[in-house]
């Protein structure tokens, strides 16, 4: 075995180092968008949406990672049920990895302004090692000799169960329910490797005054063998259409969060993470980029943090008001000539 193969072997293990802890990329998305946090959120907001997200981070080394990723939902039944899916393509040096995602969802009201959110889906990820892209590497060396023993494909799946209550939101989910485990060549010692996670998140909106509210949001990631891993954070919400907010993330990260509903139903977001402490303090930071779409929202004053059935209300005042306008009164003879 050559020097360069030893040098894509440490890369290939110091990448499985990291993933231990982290085997998804990690996005501040969710913060206006929940179901980029978990499936079973689809229709939590009462709209169909979809999203487009770039993220790149620890920009201050070479072959950093590079995130591309899409989402979306719609309903397809009385605002009960709900279809998602997600797909992102995940770039870090040599080594990319693809992950889709199919959710089925069903938002069940329990009591008034109480509701539950289940939800089930499929996974298909993939993990592939780029060797043409790396730098010395012999074609007829026989670790790629066989391109299927260096590009896996696995199926996986999830489920999840949150409550919601006026501004509160409880839950928890196994985004990865299944371990999987194989490795790329025998005996090479390069394993990749998907545990079984748990995830719990819980969030509330206090509403300051008619034209603040402020958002907490807390999100705890565990997954087997693994130590816990959090998000807490604290958005500012003004005239419920513009955002900027903070988000710490344990290991030394902190994001800053900017966004708002630009016009109709488009949105925009932008987060900037840096490191404050241990090996993160070096990598330069992270830049994350968001553009979404909600459909069916035309509220006159863009209040995107209304909640569905408020900007439903708001229409049909509004309807009504132009009929009282444009008709007069009945008037009832029957009843006056008796």
């Amino acid at each position: 075995m050559n020097r360069k193969k030893y040098i894509l072997i440490s890369v290939l293990l110091l990448f499985t180092w990291f993933a231990k802890g982290q085997q998804y990329p990690l996005t501040t998305q969710y913060l206006f968008n929940p179901y980029a946090l978990t499936p079973q959120l689809a229709g939590a907001t009462g709209f169909s949406e979809i999203f487009l997200n770039y993220r790149s981070e620890w920009l201050g080394m070479d072959g950093h990672p590079r995130t591309l990723r899409f989402n979306g939902f719609g309903n397809i039944s009385k605002h009960k049920w709900w279809l998602g899916g997600d797909m992102y393509f995940d770039q870090t040096d040599i080594i990319g990895r693809f992950k889709a995602n199919l959710s089925l969802s069903y938002k069940l009201q329990v009591q008034n302004n109480q509701f539950l959110f289940f939800g089930i889906w499929g996974s298909f990820y993939q993990n592939i090692v780029r060797y043409s892209d790396a730098i010395g590497v012999d074609p007829s060396d026989p670790l790629f000799s066989d391109p299927a023993r260096i590009s896996k494909a696995k199926f996986n799946g999830g489920f999840g169960i949150s409550y919601n209550w006026q501004d509160l939101y409880l839950g928890f989910a196994f985004p990865t329910l299944f371990q999987n485990r194989y490795e790329i060549d025998n005996g090479s010692g390069i394993l990749f490797a998907f545990k079984r996670e748990f995830l719990f998140h819980a969030s509330y909106m206090f509403h300051l005054s008619k034209n603040w509210d402020l958002q907490a949001y807390s999100v705890f990631r565990k997954t087997v063998n693994d130590p816990l891993n959090f998000d807490l954070s604290l958005m500012a919400i003004v005239m419920k259409r513009f955002w900027f907010g903070a988000l710490y993330r344990d290991g030394g990260m902190i994001a800053l969060n900017l966004g708002g509903n630009l016009v109709g139903g488009l949105v925009l977001n932008y987060s900037y993470e840096i490191g404050v402490g241990g090996v993160a303090s070096h990598t330069s930071g992270s830049h994350e980029i968001t553009l979404g779409w909600r459909f069916g929202f035309k509220s006159k004053h863009n209040r995107y943090f209304d909640p569905y059935n408020v900007h439903n209300n708001y229409k049909e005042q509004k309807a009504r008001k132009v009929f009282r306008d444009d008709y007069p009164p009945i008037y009832d003879f029957t009843k006056h000539n008796r």
